[in-house]
């Protein structure tokens, strides 16, 4: 596929999730944190571009086999992001997703077919590398991500862990192995992108079948909620605990039981806002997925 076009799709993606409202908790047109604001998730989206180009233009490089330079690409587009907004960390979750998916949608010219694209996605990631994993472990301080204490494999808040990391020979898939049992990105990046792509059937279906203005931020908001209904989100469970993640899923789960009523969802926000309660990795992966549907056909 074009590298221009998959670049593009990623762009657009970051901009239609940040946009859409009312997303409980995050970041959207109508709600900024104290300091991160609607318009640095703007600029970290337009930033991330050139990365994303570079990304395609590798995969249409790639034979298969071997490793792209995942861990490179992942750090560049952090570095991109916080250079051009002061935010601070805006897609970090997203960017590890949209990468690999974009690498996999370079590496061929014809119709995107999902099933090829996520087969393809699924290589990019179990053909990663130690230096992939040690360029990974080295983009978390520039976007200065909160990450869980207390994992006694890798210390990512340790000056060490760069040697820690080439002393055990892993690569970057096998220690995302190890966090997918408490992490939500990194068990969609070791699964298959199996959300990503499941979401993405379920929004291009939503927005077709919508006869509304608004069918675009109605179905990422649908989306946002149906995904939070079924997993606790990461970001929630390491600032709040377990008990607070489930309660938030709960929530979720009992507004999509209901029909997603716009006010019962506006209230739920107001409540999460309230209490700094933000599922940032939920709003990663519906991210992902609005790539992958634009790589599909998808327009708004």
């Amino acid at each position: 596929m074009n590298e221009d076009d998959v670049a593009r799709s990623g762009q657009l993606a970051l901009l239609l999730e940040v946009s859409a409202y009312p997303k409980p908790g995050n970041v959207s047109r109508t709600h900024d944190f104290a300091e991160t604001s609607y318009e640095h998730f703007l600029a970290s989206a337009v930033a991330v571009y050139p990365v994303l180009r570079e990304a395609a233009a590798r995969g249409f490089a790639w034979k298969g086999g071997g490793g792209v330079g995942v861990g490179e690409l992942v750090r560049r587009a952090v570095e991109e992001s916080v250079a051009w907004q002061s935010g601070g960390n805006t897609h970090f979750g997203a960017l590890l997703l949209l990468v690999p998916l974009a690498v996999a949608a370079g590496s061929y010219k014809p119709d995107l077919d999902p099933g090829l694209l996520k087969r393809r996605a699924e290589e990019v990631v179990q053909n990663t590398s130690v230096e992939d994993a040690v360029e990974l472990y080295r983009a978390f301080p520039k976007a200065k991500v909160k990450v869980r204490a207390g994992v006694p494999e890798f210390d990512l808040t340790d000056a060490g862990g760069v040697r820690e990391i080439r002393a055990s020979g892993k690569s970057l898939h096998e220690i995302l192995e190890i966090s997918a049992s408490y992490d939500l990105i990194s068990r969609e990046l070791v699964g298959g992108f199996e959300k990503t792509f499941r979401y993405a059937e379920l929004l291009k279906d939503w927005i077709k079948n919508k006869d509304k203005e608004r069918r675009v931020n109605d179905a990422v908001t649908n989306a946002y909620l149906r995904l939070l209904s079924e997993e606790r989100d990461t970001f929630v469970e390491m600032k709040f605990g377990a008990e607070k993640s489930e309660s938030v899923r709960r929530r979720a789960e009992e507004i999509v039981n209901s029909g997603c009523k716009r006010g019962e969802v506006e209230e739920f926000d107001e409540e999460l806002i309230k209490e700094g309660v933000n599922p940032g990795s939920t709003a990663d992966i519906i991210a992902a997925a609005l790539f992958v549907a634009l790589l599909g056909g998808l327009r708004v």
